[in-house]
């Protein structure tokens, strides 16, 4: 799955496809970061750092239709570039009744691919270096007033959501550099930073509301898989965590 993804990235645009390299491996690096410390809290931790074909598609997917849709309806990469100005050598496109120019729609679709990108992101960098603050997480729920255990549904730290404004700001960053940092493309790392915020605070509020949590009377943990000692305590037992990713 992986390589399918990245050869298909790659294909469409360098760009595209450094960007999903280096998302996925600055998450495979963080994972394994506080091994030790992450498997004494969540009962299903892999240390490896590698994704499965499921995790892979959840993550990917969508940007990697993007990165398709830009090369068959746009054709060679180019910068965002959203003036409205209509140029001379601008070429109209009629967009399923609208029209549109090759440029921003361009534009359009690589803020797409960023944004999605920044929202793994964030989302990944904050799972896997908040649970390793000193601070009890506060679930997001509660508006923030009820403290949880590390590891659980739904909850947020400082350093989870600062891990998620890096995340975001990281891809943005990368776009920026890639595009020889141009001026006109700075903008995009702003775009990666909100991003990556919302996006994590989107994942918590589906993790405490409608994933699956489970209770294993074993371990005493809170896990995210049903197995013969497991009690569903929250969420749906139907929406998984890969689920949510894919949301």
């Amino acid at each position: 799955a992986a390589a399918i993804v990245g050869f298909v990235s790659l294909a469409a645009s360098y760009r595209f496809g450094v960007i999903l390299i280096l998302f996925y491996y600055s998450s495979s690096k963080l994972t394994k970061y506080g091994s030790k410390i992450k498997s004494k809290i969540e009962e299903n931790h892999v240390g490896e750092g590698n994704r499965n074909a499921i995790q892979v598609f959840t993550n990917s997917l969508l940007a990697t239709l993007v990165a398709i849709y830009f090369v068959y309806s746009c054709g060679e990469d180019r910068n965002v570039d959203f003036s409205s100005t209509l140029r001379n050598d601008d070429i109209v496109l009629n967009l399923y009744g609208f029209n549109i120019s090759r440029r921003r729609l361009a534009s359009l679709l690589w803020s797409v691919y960023i944004a999605h990108y920044a929202t793994s992101t964030g989302d990944t960098w904050a799972s896997e270096l908040g649970v390793l603050s000193k601070q009890k997480p506060r679930l997001v729920t509660s508006f923030f007033l009820q403290e949880v255990p590390p590891g659980t549904n739904g909850g947020m730290s400082l350093l989870g959501t600062l891990a998620s404004v890096l995340g975001g700001g990281f891809i943005g960053i990368i776009f920026w550099v890639m595009s020889w940092c141009d001026s006109s493309q700075f903008p995009m790392v702003f775009v990666g930073i909100l991003c990556g915020l919302i996006g994590s605070l989107i994942d918590s509020l589906l993790g405490a509301t409608i994933q699956a949590s489970y209770y294993c009377e074993d371990s005493k943990k809170i896990v995210r898989r049903r197995k013969d000692s497991t009690v569903l305590v929250a969420g749906y037992d139907f929406v998984s965590n890969e689920a949510v990713n894919f949301i």
